[in-house]
């Protein structure tokens, strides 16, 4: 596989579907939502496609956003098939009563080897509102190698950019995150297209009930597949704590 470039058009990556959700596996580099000319098309027009194609309807199509990600992060994006469906997973990210798990590689090995992270962030909650909103992760460290760090995070609010900004504040930067100081980035990415280039970011699984069997749902999204460059002991440690998911 290649990273993502101007007028080429990721495949899309169903990894969970049925009458009430749709879970993608969102490749680095492309626009979740927004305007775009040509492609790659955001994914939320590519995701519309998709039930387009399958359903015959070409309008009334309903797609709500109940996850979603940075354009540089890859990984775990969720979509609600009907308002009602939309609202009941949104109280659970509200009342923080599903997991949201990440696995980062960061620059640096003198991280605590588990911590909870808090800060305030500049953020909105309204329209045309900003003010420092409170924002808290937990990370456990699974390796480290070659200067970086392998780390599982379990996001608890969701502020925009946020894992990128409490590590980095740290000192401890995401690998290709250059817009938040780090120093390195992901090998074959080097003299991108800054649209398009990774970061070490990923979201790897959703843990959470189900919004019409109330069933306990797991969710996951294959790591990329440049994340064996970040180094053999890290891909491996990744793999493991996947399979621990499971």
């Amino acid at each position: 596989m290649e990273f993502l470039q101007l007028g080429e058009q990721p495949p899309l990556s169903i990894v969970f579907e049925d009458k009430s959700l749709i879970a993608v596996n969102k490749p680095a580099g492309q626009l979740f939502h927004g305007y775009t000319h040509g492609t790659p098309t955001t994914l939320v027009d590519q995701v519309k496609e998709y039930i387009r194609s399958r359903s015959g309807k070409t309008e009334g199509i309903y797609l709500g956003v109940v996850h979603r990600l940075d354009r540089p992060v890859s990984g775990l994006s969720l979509f609600a098939r009907n308002s009602k469906i939309a609202q009941r997973v949104a109280e659970q990210f509200q009342e923080r009563t599903l997991d949201k798990i990440y696995l980062a590689v960061v620059e640096g090995e003198d991280l605590p080897d588990a911590d909870t992270l808090e800060d305030e962030l500049e953020g909105a909650e309204n329209p045309g509102e900003s003010k420092l909103l409170k924002c808290q992760l937990s990370y456990q460290r699974l390796a480290r190698a070659g200067g970086l760090s392998l780390v599982a995070i379990r996001l608890g609010s969701g502020r925009r950019h946020q894992i990128r900004i409490q590590f980095s504040k740290r000192g401890w930067p995401l690998v290709g995150d250059t817009a938040y100081g780090a120093q390195s980035v992901i090998v074959g990415t080097e003299g991108m297209d800054p649209r398009f280039q990774a970061i070490a970011l990923h979201a790897t699984a959703l843990h959470l009930s189900h919004p019409l069997s109330y069933t306990p749902l797991k969710i996951q999204a294959p790591l990329p597949f440049y994340w064996p460059r970040l180094g053999a002991s890290l891909q491996a440690a990744s793999e493991a704590y996947r399979l621990s998911l499971a």
